[in-house]
């Protein structure tokens, strides 16, 4: 799916973040930190975006999951349901 960047969409770097995440175990930090964090998400997509010439596909792709409160939360219930593994 695109996105009127010219990119794929988001959830394509999911499995790529989870698993990072996973890697170094700040899975927990993560979803507690999305969660805690809602209310600071959009400032944080502005900055990404602001950022998104110097840092890349993913700043924009965690951009768009930040600015969405249905996509993080979609995301940190894909980090909850890879806790498991």
């Amino acid at each position: 799916m695109q996105s009127s960047y010219g990119h794929t969409s988001p959830r394509d770097h999911w499995l790529r973040w989870a698993g990072t995440l996973r890697r170094y175990q700040l899975d927990g930090f993560a979803r507690w930190a999305l969660d805690a964090g809602k209310p600071l998400a959009i400032l944080s997509a502005q900055v990404l975006y602001i950022g998104r010439p110097f840092l890349g596909e993913n700043a924009d792709a965690l951009a768009r999951t930040l600015e969405s409160e249905d996509e993080l939360h979609a995301f940190v219930s894909f980090l909850d349901e890879g806790a498991d593994l």
